[in-house]
């Protein structure tokens, strides 16, 4: 059986390259350690990718888990021989501009890494269930690659049968998430789609709509997902300066939290326009492929 233990959050953001909400109960792993081959059956032949020498840090949160990996290409391509070799019905693997890093749980270390495995299983499954829930928890293994100065696009070999996806796709798939008819997956995408692409004005505008959702817990998840937008959200400040005057004190706080964010957060643009052009690189990238 896997091991965990409670770790006691109320509303934590948990960033898998970037943040997103987490449940309640968890466990972390840093370094290559192997994993128990017991916990993986359900996605056959997915151990020597899970147990790479080159991953970096594994974090489990109800079934929703990330494995981190850095290294050369000549690594990352023998991950995509393994990961193509797996018995799945599907093997998607998303190109997005790089470079990243996830935090670990307390957020006392920060672990850069060139690319990561997701797996939904567990409880985070339920989700995938749900209306609009398949496309944000995707119930296949997907890995993800962060294209900058490490990983090349001209050096990556992928093998046959795999589905090669740009952030574009990502997007498409988390938006529609914003309109399910489940409260759960509503309120647990605004900060999925956050995370996703920080710099997006349309998914923060689609998220900020939420702040008139029917459910308290939506909008709560929506205004503190706003936050992760930084000064790219000035021009909502008018707006959520406005909420303020409610009798939900929960709200309010959250309001004034992600006020505050937005009012301090730093200047961005330089690395807004580095994420553009090798966005824009990936794409051409996908295009030619495709020819």
């Amino acid at each position: 059986m896997r091991r965990s233990f409670l770790f006691l959050m109320s509303i934590l953001f948990v960033v898998s390259c970037l943040p997103s909400l987490a449940w309640a109960l968890g466990e972390e792993t840093f370094g290559n350690r192997r994993l128990n081959a017991l916990n993986y059956k359900d996605w056959p032949g997915i151990v020597p990718v899970i147990n790479h020498e080159s991953r970096v840090y594994h974090v489990w949160v109800n079934g929703n888990e990330y494995a981190y990996y850095r290294g050369d290409i000549d690594a990352l391509n023998d991950v995509l021989q393994k990961f193509a070799a797996t018995n799945q019905k599907q093997h998607e693997i998303v190109l997005r501009p790089g470079p990243a890093s996830t935090k670990s749980f307390r957020e006392t270390q920060s672990i850069p890494f060139n690319w990561n495995l997701h797996l939904v299983g567990g409880l985070a499954r339920a989700m995938a269930k749900k209306d609009q829930g398949g496309k944000i928890w995707n119930p296949y293994p997907m890995i993800s690659i962060y294209i900058d100065e490490t990983i090349s696009l001209d050096q990556l070999k992928f093998p046959a049968g795999v589905t090669l996806l740009e952030l574009a796709d990502l997007e498409k798939r988390f938006s529609a998430g914003l309109t399910s008819t489940d409260i759960t997956v509503r309120g647990w995408d605004a900060g999925q789609l956050a995370g996703l692409n920080p710099y997006s004005t349309s998914n923060m505008n689609a998220i900020a709509k939420l702040l008139d959702d029917n459910e308290v817990w939506v909008r709560l998840n929506a205004a503190g997902a706003l936050g992760v937008f930084g000064k790219k959200a000035t021009p909502l400040l008018p707006n959520l300066r406005a909420r303020l005057k409610t009798d939900d004190e929960a709200f309010k706080k959250r309001l004034t939290e992600t006020i505050k964010i937005i009012e301090t957060a730093s200047d961005n643009s330089e690395a807004e326009k580095q994420h553009q052009k090798t966005r824009e690189q990936i794409h051409q990238f996908l295009k030619a492929q495709k020819k």
